[in-house]
This record gives C-alpha cells, structure tokens and sequence, in this order.
C-alpha cells in the first residue's frame, strides 16, 4: 500500500502565527492557490486515489475538496487536530513570552507533556493514530491512499510510522510541515518506509513555519 499524507492547506490564523488545533479559521488566497498548484501537480504526475481521507475540521475538509471531487472524500474524526485546548486561539509569540511550561513541554519536551487545560494528551492522539492505520491496514495490499490532516496531528503520525518515542518527537517537530506538501510512505503487512517527507518544490507559497519558536 502506498500512502500520501498532506496537511490542509494555509489560513488566516497560519498568517496571523495562533494555534487553531479544534478550533478554525478560512483559507487565505495564498492557502488556495497552493491546493491549486498540488491538483495540479498531482494531475502532471498521473496520481490517482483509491481512497482519500480527510479531518473534518473544515480547513482540512476544504483543502481537501479543492484537491478531489467532493464525493470522493471520506471524513474521519481519528484525522482531527490535536486538541491545545486554552491555547487554541492564542499567538505562538504571546505563548512564548509567557514562557509556559506546558507549550514548552508540547514541542520541545514531549516526553514531560500531559495536556493543555481542556485538551488532548500526546498518548490520545498516538491511539487515534494507531487505530487509524490498522484500518488501512485492512485495505487491499495495493490500495493508494491520500490523507489530509493537520501539523501536530501529522508529527504523531510520523512519529507512529517511523517507531519514534516521545522524547524524539522533537526530531520533526521543529519545522511544520508545509501546508499542501506531499509525503509519501509505503506499508507491508504493518511495516512502514518514508519514501519522501514533506515534498513541496510545486508550491508557489512556502511559509517554513515554526510554532516553537519566535
């Protein structure tokens, strides 16, 4: 099976450098033009989908239907953002001069992170991960899949693929991955391999986002 994730394409609160996770916000000009230039990309190098999943939260799900038929995207909650809770909403610079100890854990110390107040623990995101993938897994063995999902809920994805621990989310966490990149990862019987990671020489709009530091 061969696997394509990319994350929703950029918004105003991407621009604007506040944490959405649960919570929304529209996508800018620049954020369609980018689906735009991946549709087409995609079209150049002849990739078709058997099946293509999307989060729900709508910068997703819109991302999403600028890329593919509307009838052809299937919706799952296990696909949704990781929950910040309080934070969601806030301005990475505010969080940071605030120097909190949590959002500090969230990126840099994951291993020490519990929840934001009113959010999601990193344990509750790798199971929605993992019950995610065994479903793929149930899929015939040359089905080519198409995910669509968010930033943090992408590095725990990553992370699950590639057996890291905790600790080591830090090792793709430091730079988000860019909105309407392509990664590729093939699976066999429950083993995965990266063929490529975060793909985005197509885009005409490249942002090189951090959400950990200034």
């Amino acid at each position: 099976m061969r696997i394509y994730i990319t994350r929703h394409s950029k918004t105003l609160w991407n621009e604007e450098k506040r944490l959405q996770g649960r919570l929304d916000s529209p996508l800018t000009k620049d954020g369609i033009e980018n689906a735009r230039a991946l549709k087409k990309y995609l079209d150049e190098i002849s990739l078709k989908f058997d099946y293509v999943y999307s989060s729900p939260i709508p910068r997703a799900y819109e991302t999403a239907c600028l890329l593919f038929d509307q009838s052809q995207v299937i919706t799952d909650e296990r696909l949704m953002e990781m929950n910040f809770g309080d934070f969601e909403g806030q301005k990475i610079s505010d969080l940071l001069a605030k120097k909190d100890q949590l959002y500090d854990q969230l990126w840099n110390h994951p291993e020490l992170f519990d929840r934001i107040p009113h959010g999601e623990s990193y344990d509750e995101v790798i199971e929605r991960v993992k019950s995610f993938l065994r479903d793929l897994q149930k899929l015939k063995f040359d089905s080519q899949i198409m995910i669509v999902t968010h930033g943090m809920y992408f590095v725990v994805l990553m992370a699950v693929i590639m057996n890291l621990a905790k600790k080591d989310f830090v090792k793709i966490n430091q730079q988000i991955v860019e909105g309407c990149s392509l990664t590729c990862v093939d699976e066999d019987d429950g083993h995965y391999q990266v063929v490529y990671y975060n793909d985005y020489h197509f885009l005409p709009h490249v942002m090189h986002a951090s959400f950990s530091k200034s």
